[in-house]
């Protein structure tokens, strides 16, 4: 498999774990590479703690079938078959880049494992299509606002044939919240609020950071690489 090439150490693009992250022309923090910061964020298993079952307040429907998947060591998450997935779904094993893409006034968020696919943000103060207009989809449509540094994604119009959150299950009714930010160079923080009246009986949030000390890691001037999941299972 290719990897992404480093730099050297102490060049430019290799930093500290302290560096400030990268600001673009327009001031704004660049979640992703930049010309003068190349890198990409990659990922490693075990990227953030589920909460427990117990912990998320699951409707008596969503809980059975949530303990029936965890039963099944033989039942894997669509992702595994190379299906889309969306929300913190997509935050997978090899690893991701954000692209700030400011004279489109949208921000992609690449991944490179599951099914080769793309998010798009849309970051020109648009709205949602009205309810009756969407069409459910793996990826649901987002919409995205800068709160001071941190980048806020609202999605609806997911359909229900992935396993979005863990091995929960969640309906066209998901709503989901996204807050990402990035305090330094290495290290990016991830927020989510799912809202699901139709799987949840209230919102449930969870978390993860990648930094220096964890498994997972900002590859500094380092390249997303082609990974083509229908390859590793033949």
């Amino acid at each position: 498999m290719l990897v992404g090439v480093c730099a050297t150490p102490g060049s430019a693009q290799s930093g500290s774990a302290a560096d400030p992250a990268p600001r673009g022309p327009d001031g704004r923090i660049r979640l992703g590479s930049t010309p003068e910061a190349k890198g990409y964020w990659e990922v490693r298993p075990g990227l953030g703690v589920m909460p427990r079952p117990a912990d998320v307040p699951l409707q008596p429907w969503a809980r059975a079938l949530t303990e029936y998947r965890m039963s099944r060591p033989d039942l894997y998450p669509p992702h595994v078959n190379c299906k889309p997935s969306g929300g913190p779904g997509f935050f997978n094993a090899p690893g991701f880049e954000i692209v700030d893409v400011p004279e489109l006034h949208s921000i992609f968020i690449l991944g490179i494992a599951g099914a080769h696919s793309w998010r798009v943000v849309y970051m020109d103060d648009r709205p949602h299509p009205p309810a009756a207009a969407l069409r459910p989809t793996y990826l649901g449509h987002s919409i995205g606002r800068w709160d001071g540094d941190v980048l806020v994604i609202d999605t609806v119009g997911f359909n229900e044939k992935q396993w979005l959150v863990g091995s929960y299950p969640t309906t066209e009714q998901l709503h989901l919240i996204e807050r990402i930010s990035r305090p330094t160079l290495r290290t990016l923080t991830y927020d989510v609020t799912i809202d699901d009246p139709g799987a949840y009986t209230r919102p449930w949030s969870y978390q993860w950071t990648i930094s220096e000390t964890t498994a997972s890691k900002w590859i500094p001037g380092g390249e997303i690489f082609e990974y083509i999941c229908q390859d590793s299972r033949s």
